[in-house]
């Protein structure tokens, strides 16, 4: 291990940006020191240079970071009608990672679209084993929003929104609590056979025959 050389180098403002004045010691052949002058016991401006993060992973390692990252874009984007500034940084490491597919033997699963410039999961890959747990985390969600608002609806409709707002936080969650445990029962037992639109004529239905 090598030797500390005592340095206290005080890290950039734009590196820890809550609290500047942070000290840390470096050995003597770390970048962060300069090279050209010997340590001193005085607090100093850093000089480190940040490279880029590399990481070697193995091929089913890049597989599963595929899944990952094709799970969190589903997350972050599969309800948007188009790009998204809010989660564009996030699209572009997206992007980043499905770029190196085919150089990882993957060609199968992401393709490469010329017109769109991006790259995108095959119909191969949307069958693929990920899929499984987007879907069990889409019905989990389904299944504890519907009794939630639900209970909701019922609780503004009964008290008005702007009491609902007003309400006690704990005098609030105790009626959800208490009205969410009847919704819970009914679609434990009947699922949503029973849930019906009032207002939905037959007329307005699509006839499916």
């Amino acid at each position: 291990m090598p030797q500390q050389c005592g340095l206290e180098v005080a890290l950039h403002d734009d590196f820890v940006a809550d609290n500047p004045s942070i000290k840390i010691k470096f050995c003597k052949n770390c970048i962060a020191c300069d090279k050209n002058q010997q340590p001193q016991n005085e607090i100093r401006q850093c000089k480190l240079s940040w490279n880029d993060m590399k990481i070697d992973i193995s091929k089913k390692e890049y597989r599963q970071l595929l899944d990952m990252v094709e799970i969190a874009e589903w997350v972050l984007n599969s309800h948007s009608t188009g790009p998204s500034d809010e989660t564009k940084e996030y699209s572009d490491i997206y992007q980043k990672i499905l770029s190196h597919a085919k150089d990882m033997g993957y060609e199968n699963l992401i393709t490469y679209d010329k017109d769109l410039d991006g790259y995108f999961a095959t119909a191969e890959y949307e069958e693929s084993e990920h899929m499984r747990y987007i879907e069990e985390f889409e019905d989990e969600v389904f299944w504890e929003a519907l009794p939630h608002r639900l209970a909701v609806r019922d609780l503004v409709k009964q008290f008005g929104e702007k009491k609902y707002t007003e309400m006690e936080f704990e005098e609030r969650v105790s009626k959800l609590i208490e009205l969410e445990s009847v919704y819970n029962k009914e679609l434990e037992e009947n699922g949503i056979d029973n849930l019906r639109f009032e207002n939905l004529t037959k007329s307005a239905a699509p006839d499916l025959h």
